[in-house]
């Protein structure tokens, strides 16, 4: 079984932000998970990478925008730039397989009452941007588990009801779920994916009691191996909804 230590060390936001630059020049080769988005008015379809790039590529024309792809691409001063919503993008060559990100939308219900819950290795912070626009209110969470080859791990995220709450406060847990058959003598494996979240039907919902400014400030806990009760990730992550949010 792989040592766990090495997971954890990097269940960090880095591990989305992988560049190789070249000395004396902007030209750049890197590995990121990318925003597909869509141009309104001239109906162009780009990308938003976790590095900061704005890119646009062939091969994104036939993916969907709202989407999230993992990424390896490369930019060369000679590959030139594409004028889109008056903002210069790069160029850029697309290598390999582009990977699919899994996509949920937040349950606006409390997670199943069972015994056992089965338990991740480690869930990070999220990565997220705090409107609407610019990640299509997704937020990004990369985790850790442990199976045996022949199960599947499912992930979603519920809210919980919590009356110690405030008004302004929501406890949401990223609960992890194994099924399929493990094969007669297989041993545990850890494994790591990345997931986003939609929080669109948090929002909605919130804006339904009051559509006034203000920010939700948002507790996430997971159950973590070793551990009876959920962990609680360290920091409360503010999600402003309401007018011109």
């Amino acid at each position: 079984m792989k040592k766990s230590y090495l997971l954890l060390s990097v269940l960090t936001l880095t591990l989305f932000l992988s560049s190789c630059l070249k000395e004396g020049n902007r030209n750049y080769a890197e590995s990121s998970v990318v925003y597909i988005d869509k141009d309104m008015t001239s109906g162009k379809i780009y990308g938003k990478s976790l590095t900061g790039r704005l890119i646009v590529a062939n091969e994104m024309l036939l993916m969907q925008p709202g989407t999230f792809k993992f990424l390896s691409y490369s930019w060369d001063e000679a590959y030139g730039t594409t004028p889109i919503a008056e903002t210069l993008m790069d160029n850029v060559v697309i290598t390999g397989e582009p990977k699919d990100v899994t996509r949920k939308a937040v349950m606006l219900s409390s997670p199943p009452d069972v015994e056992d819950p089965d338990k991740f290795l480690a869930v990070s912070e999220p990565y997220y941007v705090n409107n609407d626009l610019f990640l299509g209110d997704n937020w990004l969470f990369e985790y850790a588990y442990e199976s045996k080859k022949g199960e599947t791990a499912e992930v979603q995220i519920y809210t919980v009801d919590d009356p110690e709450l405030a008004d302004n406060e929501v406890l949401l847990e990223v609960r992890l779920v194994m099924g399929g058959e493990p094969e007669s003598g297989a041993s545990l494996t850890s494994k790591t994916d990345i997931i986003a979240f939609n929080m669109g039907p948090l929002r909605a919902y919130q804006e339904s009691i009051s559509d006034s400014k203000r920010d939700l400030k948002i507790h996430i806990q997971y159950y973590k191996k070793g551990m009876d009760e959920p962990v609680e990730l360290p920091r409360i992550y503010l999600l402003t909804i309401g007018d011109n949010s």
